[in-house]
């Protein structure tokens, strides 16, 4: 039992890395994981939706955004991490203090994007994957912050925490009307906000972050009903 314990000690702590937290979640895939032999249909699924992800991190051609070519983004992620229905990425600025200009806003544009159009993804999905409940929406969250990585003494794969981590997550879940929540901690150019369709309001109930600045769709936004936007965000004065 204390070999088993071992596993889970951590010889050190980092010092503290500028970084912004990405977490993403497939709507109903719990549904989709309970269907009879769906362990036959698994691996295709998910490998669509990483190589989806994987243009959008690392460059390639985006099929659901009339196949528009990404070139690489100016920082790729430090630590990935998949978490059952879902996952995390974690981006650090390439040993300089902050992340390069363009980076952030390039980055929300390209999930948002895929987001939107993720119908599309699932197309591609039926021909491998003939089941009905497919996870038919993914959701984001992003955040900025200091990260720390724990290094197991055991060599096992490090671990991150930081509350950019935990926000991002919470932003994922906070408004499954809209499914694409980042917080204002990211510090995109209000120009720059405006360019891309985004606004900036409170995010006002989630759990440990009271009065959080968020940027959410414009449009979204608007189309969501007086009871939802009024519960859970505030317009900005």
């Amino acid at each position: 039992m204390q070999e088993q314990n071992d596993t889970f000690k951590f010889s050190r702590a980092s010092h503290p890395q500028n970084a912004i937290a990405l977490v993403y979640d497939l709507e109903g895939f719990s549904n989709f994981f309970n269907q009879p032999d769906v362990q036959e249909y698994i691996p295709a699924f998910l490998n669509i939706i990483s190589e989806s992800l994987s243009t959008c991190l690392f460059g390639g051609t985006a099929y659901w955004q009339d196949n528009a070519k990404y070139p690489p983004l100016t920082s790729t992620p430090i630590h990935e991490k998949f978490m059952g229905d879902g996952g995390l990425y974690i981006f650090t600025p390439d040993g300089l203090s902050d992340f390069r200009e363009g980076f952030p806003v390039a980055l929300c544009n390209r999930l948002y994007m895929l987001r939107r159009n993720f119908h599309l993804v699932i197309q591609k999905c039926t021909d491998t994957v003939p089941v009905f409940a497919i996870p038919k929406r993914i959701r984001f969250g992003l955040a900025r912050g200091s990260v720390y990585e724990l290094a197991s003494q055991h060599g096992a794969e490090s671990e991150y925490i930081g509350f950019c981590i935990n926000l991002s997550s919470r932003l994922q879940s906070y408004c499954p009307d809209l499914g694409f929540i980042v917080s204002a901690r990211l510090r995109i150019p209000a120009e720059k906000l405006s360019d891309s369709g985004y606004k900036k309001v409170i995010a006002t109930r989630i759990k440990g972050f009271p009065k959080e600045l968020v940027f959410v769709d414009a449009d979204e936004y608007a189309n969501l009903s007086d009871d939802v936007r009024n519960s859970l965000f505030e317009e900005i004065e």
